[in-house]
């Protein structure tokens, strides 16, 4: 399951990717900048949801049967896949610092951010709730780039070599303001080891992405998942 565990580390960190300090200090230089300059009018104050209401959703979410726990954001990776993902070799290299987006996001402090698995183990959630719209937008525009960018990525790690191939595509999420749709191709010592799917949906000034931790034969259970707490979502906000 190991190869497994890198490829979902690598979809987190990747729809996780803009939490970073980095692109923090970015935003607060432009907010900073737009603040001097008079407005006609104030935009809408937006509230970012807190650790209680992402755990709500994502506990009280049920789907097809199966119920969510949640987990700290790392945790859908898998404490010993992460600590082994510490070490392995990547290529192109970039790609690495995606994959430790996921174990090293809470800790960015920018957006508040849960994570949690099914009741069966095939399908994880991630929930990031941020500053505001414009943030949000930004971070689900810069995953999109990502894959794109980490479209081809071969990993080695503990004497292992997991070749995974990710491609996006557009999708609808009924109630999201914008989704995109990653599939993922993931292949161990030259054996296919599994086919993921992953949706990332912006609904507001959160973000919503669903991964598949098993093959499904149904294409459409991703989502159909999103959707379902893209609903809890706006029943919250």
């Amino acid at each position: 399951m190991k190869p497994v565990f890198l490829a979902v580390a690598l979809i987190a960190g990747l729809s996780l990717t803009g939490c970073s300090g980095a692109d923090s200090q970015t935003g607060s230089a432009e907010e900073t900048d737009t603040a001097a300059k008079p407005t006609a009018e104030e935009p809408p104050q937006v509230t970012r949801l807190d650790v209680n209401q992402l755990k709500q959703i994502i506990e009280s979410t049920e789907v097809d049967g199966r119920t969510f726990k949640t987990h700290d954001v790392g945790a859908v990776s898998g404490s010993e896949a992460a600590k082994a993902d510490d070490t392995a070799d990547y290529e192109p290299a970039e790609c690495k610092q995606f994959s430790m987006a996921a174990p090293n996001a809470t800790e960015a402090g920018n957006g508040t951010a849960l994570s949690g698995v099914s009741s069966d183990s095939t399908m994880s959630v991630e929930l990031i709730s941020l500053a505001d719209e414009t943030a949000a937008g930004l971070q689900l525009a810069h995953s999109t780039e990502l894959a794109e960018a980490c479209s081809e990525v071969t990993v080695k790690s503990q004497g292992m070599e997991t070749t995974m191939s990710y491609a996006t595509f557009d999708v609808t999420v009924a109630g999201a303001d914008e989704s995109v749709r990653v599939r993922a191709a993931i292949d161990a010592g030259g054996k296919a080891v599994l086919n993921s799917d992953t949706v990332t949906s912006r609904i507001g000034d959160t973000i919503v992405t669903i991964a598949s931790l098993a093959d499904t034969a149904d294409e459409q259970v991703v989502t159909t998942t999103a959707e379902e707490f893209v609903a809890s979502v706006n029943n919250v906000g």
